[in-house]
């Protein structure tokens, strides 16, 4: 039964989907599912899996959540900076370890862990705790994951550093991976981008048309050309059949938002390497996108990367590990759904263990409407249309900003001691970061790297907001 401010459903709309996760003792995997049919029915050219039909019950879609009608109308535009601050912050986002921003002149800095050069460095150093001036101009969009950055100019050009294991960086050498550091950003062989998107080992541009190319690791056919190829694949167009607004992807299933608020996934579909896809399919590897069930109208969304997941008290040497923890949320009419694995409580579900295939409302625990999730390690975040942040889960280094770090919380709680209105938010593995209305950032949680952007590195808990100073 799902319950909001107004009081206690008087109906049970949907069936959450169930899934049992059960090593057997030769170290195999088995899911078990009970789930629902999308709603919605087929609304894109794409072809549909070709698993057998199955009688489910009812879903529940992203009407289930608390009624429009007593929240007002759902704005999902982004808030502008009014850039009351010098240097003005426009945009920040996260990788594993450290941050970027993007100030108001077209400049970058980033701070936190610099292993591979994700800082940009001209020297790959361990870390750097205050934000580094990158040697770069005219950037109009940035983004991360893992260990590498990228940025879009104003020309249409992508650049790139930072980490290049699986051919992030879409270098045109032999072989285009390695394991080196590449602290100076160098420029990738498309044009006309509207925007950059590194996933967690590929990396996509979105075309002005809604086209998309993308470059990396395509294992799993996660770069949508057809048969799985290998590492280090160069740019080339993704056939995705639809106009995309922006990408992401996970370590082996690939994500697209269409124009029309459909979101798409293809790549690992199915079994442990599948569990992000957000539908049922009896294939994987797929390089045919479909669509994430339950949902619709998605105005944005957010893909972790893995964290290792918690090994049985009574496993024996010879079994493989478990599948790792990592989860996806989208906003859908101003509420937040997650799906994936997490065992710290980050899909927002009110359980803190969960494994859940299909798009599951999460708790928010307010009248205000979710404009932007953002996730990364076993933490959410939301920011809400009142201008505050709200997280759930992982919080031994004060991820949830509450002012005391602790147990984690399996429903989404307010980040009381940030002050001023959010804009936008940011997840790392530890550390929490929000961009203020003003211009100015402001960071909680672990700064193991110097992730709080202070000048310091340290292994203490931080659960208070502090001011990053540029």
């Amino acid at each position: 039964m799902i319950v909001d401010s107004n009081g206690m459903r008087s109906a049970l709309r949907a069936i959450p989907c169930v899934i049992a996760l059960a090593g057997s003792a030769l170290g195999a995997s088995a899911f078990l599912l009970a789930c629902s049919d999308d709603g919605d029915g087929a609304r894109t050219p794409f072809v549909e899996d070709s698993g057998p039909e199955a009688s489910l019950p009812e879903a529940g879609g992203p009407t289930d959540g608390p009624n429009p009608d007593a929240r007002g109308p759902f704005d999902p535009s982004d808030e502008a900076v009014t850039c009351d601050a010098s240097p003005c912050v426009t945009q920040i986002v996260a990788g594993d370890d450290h941050f970027c921003a993007r100030i108001s002149d077209g400049t970058v800095r980033c701070w936190g862990d610099n292993a591979k050069g994700q800082l940009g460095h001209e020297e790959a150093v361990e870390a750097d705790a205050k934000p580094f001036v990158v040697n770069l101009a005219d950037v109009t969009q940035i983004s991360a994951a893992r260990a590498t950055t990228c940025a879009r100019s104003g020309d249409g050009g992508v650049l790139c550093w930072g980490g290049n294991e699986n051919g992030e960086l879409g270098r045109e050498l032999d072989p285009p991976f390695d394991e080196e550091a590449h602290p100076l950003p160098e420029r990738v062989a498309i044009d006309a981008a509207v925007r950059v998107d590194v996933g967690q080992r590929s990396t996509c541009a979105t075309t002005a048309t809604g086209g998309v190319f993308c470059w990396g690791n395509d294992e799993s056919a996660q770069l949508a050309r057809g048969e799985p190829g290998g590492l280090g694949l160069a740019p080339a167009a993704a056939d995705l059949g639809v106009a995309v607004k922006r990408t992401a992807a996970g370590i082996d299933t690939a994500f697209a938002l269409a124009s029309d608020g459909t979101l798409f996934t293809w790549g690992a579909v199915a079994g442990p390497t599948g569990i992000l896809s957000g539908r049922v399919s009896s294939v994987t590897p797929s390089p045919i996108p479909s669509s994430v069930e339950r949902l619709a109208s998605v105005s944005t969304f957010a893909v972790s990367g893995p964290t290792p997941g918690r090994i049985p008290p009574d496993a024996l040497p010879w079994m493989p590990p478990p599948p790792p923890n990592q989860h996806a949320c989208a906003v859908a009419n101003g509420d937040v759904y997650c799906w994936g694995k997490s065992e710290r409580g980050a899909l927002g579900t009110g359980l803190p263990d969960s494994l859940v295939a299909l798009p599951t409302l999460a708790r928010l625990g307010t009248r205000a409407y979710a404009q932007q999730v953002a996730v990364g390690g076993e933490t959410t975040c939301a920011r809400l249309t009142d201008g505050t942040v709200a997280c759930t889960g992982e919080n031994v280094r004060g991820q949830l900003g509450t002012g005391a770090a602790g147990p984690f919380s399996s429903t989404f709680t307010g980040a009381s001691t940030l002050s001023g209105r959010a804009v936008q938010v940011a997840v790392a593995k530890e550390t929490v970061c929000a961009l203020v209305q003003g211009g100015t950032v402001a960071c909680w949680g672990g700064n193991a790297h110097g992730e709080l952007g202070l000048g310091i590195q340290d292994d203490e808990a931080h659960p208070s907001a502090t001011k990053v100073t540029f």
